[in-house]
């Protein structure tokens, strides 16, 4: 989308700045609502809690207990309490809503076509009318409604198995940025490489941030990697966490491999 905005060398920056400050700001104020609002034992010890709910679970405790910190009855706090788990559904109804439509085709067409088409059978690589690459779609669609018969029929507890799905994206999802933070500043040494469009100018400053970035997120993954053995002592959620880019990894490079002799 940044190729589609007037004046791109300024909004797109601005565009950047500005979201950045509005999620650091509101995650941080939601953090803290819920952390004070909230007792973590008695709210989070019911069974059908799950990370699939867990926002409105944490969203109606703070209603419940501002309506509390207000005065109100029992029965009003509760009251407020749905309203605020109501406002959070139809808020992330709304959201997921327009990620869905983009996540359908935007990280499989960034995948095909920004990978050379030798690693793909033809079929994937051929777009339609609409520039999609339809067939790689319609096979992703099919992989996710396989997923989900199998969370829904095929296991005891869904709530369960979509926890460890869960737990397999958590460290697989923000892995690869490791990878683009450290050849980032690689990426703008080289001259050869053009670049008609450019946010960072300073090879300094690139490195800078590239590095504080890079700390920050693989400090983020090594947390949430040890932090299920520290509180709990459990180490099968640690273990299900290291097998999501582990067996994602492993299948890319064989799928590569694959590739590459057939081609070869």
């Amino acid at each position: 989308m940044v190729d589609k905005t007037k004046n791109p060398e300024k909004t797109f920056p601005r565009g950047i700045i500005i979201s950045a400050i509005v999620i650091t700001l509101g995650y941080g104020l939601g953090i803290f609502c819920w952390g004070i609002s909230t007792n973590w034992q008695a709210v989070l010890s019911n069974p059908t809690t799950n990370l699939g709910n867990i926002s409105y679970v944490m969203m109606q405790n703070l209603g419940y207990v501002l309506g509390q910190a207000l005065g109100l009855s029992t029965a009003a706090a509760k009251t407020m309490g749905l309203w605020f788990a109501r406002y959070t559904g139809l808020g992330m109804f709304l959201a997921y809503s327009g990620a869905f439509f983009t996540l359908t085709y935007s990280p499989l067409k960034t995948l095909i076509l920004g990978t050379p088409k030798e690693l793909w059978p033809k079929k994937f690589t051929k777009l339609n009318k609409a520039g999609m690459p339809s067939y790689a779609m319609m096979v992703q669609c099919a992989i996710v409604i396989v997923i989900i018969l199998v969370a829904s029929f095929a296991t005891a507890d869904a709530s369960a198995f979509y926890n460890v799905l869960t737990l397999m994206a958590n460290v697989s999802m923000t892995l690869p940025y490791l990878f683009l933070l450290y050849a980032f500043p690689k990426f703008k040494e080289n001259q050869n490489i053009v670049k008609p469009f450019e946010v960072y100018k300073s090879l300094a400053w690139t490195k800078i941030i590239s590095w504080v970035v890079f700390i920050v997120v693989l400090g983020a993954n090594v947390f949430t990697l040890i932090q299920p053995i520290l509180e709990t002592g459990q180490i099968q959620n640690t273990i299900w966490m290291l097998v999501g880019p582990i067996v994602f990894g492993v299948a890319g490079i064989i799928w590569y491999q694959v590739r590459e002799r057939h081609v070869n």
